[in-house]
């Protein structure tokens, strides 16, 4: 299986790995970002993202600014994800003992679930962007300790080996740690640690003892609002370069953004990523969405709907499996369990804590592994039940290739857009006209020497600068003075390199005029 998903994933992700650039936020934090030139990056342990940065630094030191090297590793990551996730629904349905006479079918569904994870094209942001590492490895280490905890718990269950148990326990604590210094999104591990206990665990020998081997879990949670909040208040030393610019707009998001708006955003959002797990076209990399600002907005009210609905599911599916037979019991817990892993993994980024980026594809990649669980498992019950005899496993076959090909050639094709920075935000200008596409379009069109072409979209760039100071809105979020400034300044050279020295002179003056306010 290791060979399988490796050979795929390599190949589903190869004209990434073979043309792949540097786009987006990739300059800021690896290019641009002189931390990451030396191994010094060790000693800048107070950095909410450690170990992220850390990863990238190894990278540079191994290869310098060749972006092949941050893409193998990327791919590697998501491959080994994907492994995990097989793993993790493995395990899952053994405990809750899904299909017990045939084995075959509970390994046929966790091998389905790590599939769709590996070659659906949602992923695509959290891989293909060197950048969204921070997810992806934080994915890997979160996943790692989830299932290094239910097989220790297992193990300790069937009273096999203890020093095995307590070494993968401990391996589970561990990587829960580096989950926490990687990205914020690890702050929820020892929450789904904890529900896993509760619903997978309940006629433990142990009886309530067995909540004791959560308390070293959630001791890790003052990790994160540690590192975030330490400086503010004399605890830690301060951060430098681009790490710090993102912790203190973290810090800014959290006391300035309106939560109520961020909230009633997310059920939109949500709903998206769902659409999007569910039919993954129109992909993009940064959307365009009219934010509300009511809860009564139609638009609103109809995903907070849907949402009570998925959610009322959960806790349906949860009670049914009170009082269903033993058959079914495994279904109605794992569709629960799955439900419960996407809103808990999810509410970081998509619940009340504002961040000023409504929305972001590669957000949904590790709540993705609670869908594709509940996927996999109703389709394999499914075949189970309408397929019967030898014909059962060539159909069950024939239904996951149908739906898994499809998927890779999609993920294949979205790729293309991360192999040039032109084509990269074409993509986002025709598909939504916002004024970051036309920006760094044109930047990407000045860097190949087309000037006229650069211009061009320069010039639409600065028609969409707010005539009000309404910086807080969250459709102006990307005006920012130094993002204005940066804009002025990439016309003045493209002016300075067609010689027009007067027109370059006013816009760099102007650039100066809005980054320092005179």
């Amino acid at each position: 299986m290791l060979l399988l998903f490796a050979a795929l994933g390599f190949l589903i992700y190869s004209n990434v790995l073979v043309d792949g650039i540097f786009v987006f936020d990739d300059f800021e934090y690896i290019v641009d970002n002189p931390m990451l030139k030396s191994l010094s990056v060790f000693s800048h342990i107070n950095d909410p993202r450690h170990i992220g940065y850390l990863s990238f630094a190894l990278n540079y030191a191994m290869g310098g600014e060749d972006p092949y090297g941050f893409h193998f590793i990327n791919i590697v990551i998501h491959i080994l994800n994907a492994v995990q996730v097989f793993a993790i629904v493995s395990i899952l349905l053994h405990i809750l003992r899904f299909e017990e006479a045939r084995p075959e079918l509970r390994q046929g569904a966790a091998f389905f679930a790590g599939l769709l994870f590996l070659v659906h094209p949602v992923e695509t942001q959290a891989v293909a962007y060197i950048t969204q590492r921070f997810t992806s490895l934080t994915a890997f280490f979160y996943l790692f300790s989830v299932m290094s905890y239910l097989y220790a718990r297992r193990r300790i269950e069937e009273d096999r080996g203890a020093f095995l148990s307590y070494l993968l326990y401990a391996a589970g604590i561990l990587s829960c740690i580096l989950a926490m210094k990687t990205k914020e999104i690890a702050f929820t591990i020892p929450f789904i640690i904890a529900i896993l206990e509760y619903m997978l665990f309940r006629d433990s020998a142990l009886s309530h003892r067995r909540f004791t081997y959560l308390i070293p879990y959630m001791a890790t949670l003052v990790i994160i609002p540690f590192s975030l909040l330490g400086p503010e208040y004399g605890l830690i030393g301060y951060g430098s370069g681009v790490d710090e610019i993102t912790r203190r707009d973290k810090i800014f998001d959290l006391y300035q953004r309106s939560t109520y708006e961020y909230l009633i955003n997310q059920f939109r959002v949500i709903v998206i990523y769902l659409r999007l797990l569910v039919l993954p076209v129109n992909q993009l990399a940064v959307y365009d969405l009219t934010a509300s600002r009511s809860l009564f907005d139609m638009r609103v009210l109809g995903s907070l709907l849907l949402l009570l609905v998925l959610a009322g599911a959960a806790v349906y599916c949860w009670l049914k499996s009170l009082k269903a037979d033993a058959d079914n019991v495994p279904v109605y817990r794992m569709v629960s369990i799955g439900i419960i892993w996407f809103f808990v993994t999810l509410s970081i980024e998509s619940s009340f804590i504002p961040i000023k980026d409504i929305i972001f594809e590669h957000r949904v990649y590790l709540p993705s592994v609670g869908f594709f669980a509940v996927f996999s498992v109703l389709c394999i019950r499914g075949a189970a039940h309408f397929f019967q005899g030898r014909s059962l496993y060539i159909k069950a076959a024939a239904v996951m290739l149908a739906i898994v090909i499809p998927l890779s050639i999609a993920t294949y094709q979205r790729n293309f857009v991360w192999t040039d920075e032109v084509i990269f935000w074409d993509d986002i200008v025709q598909k939504t006209g916002k004024a970051i596409g036309y920006n760094n379009r044109g930047n990407a069109y000045a860097k190949k020497g087309m000037f006229e072409l650069a211009l061009k979209d320069l010039d639409k760039t600065i028609t969409f600068f707010p005539r009000a100071d309404d910086a807080m809105a969250w459709e102006n979020t990307d005006f920012t003075p130094n993002n204005i400034s940066k804009t002025y300044s990439a016309r003045a050279n493209i002016y300075a390199a067609m010689g027009d020295t007067e027109r370059a002179k006013a816009d760099f003056e102007m650039s100066r005029r809005v980054m320092f306010g005179r």
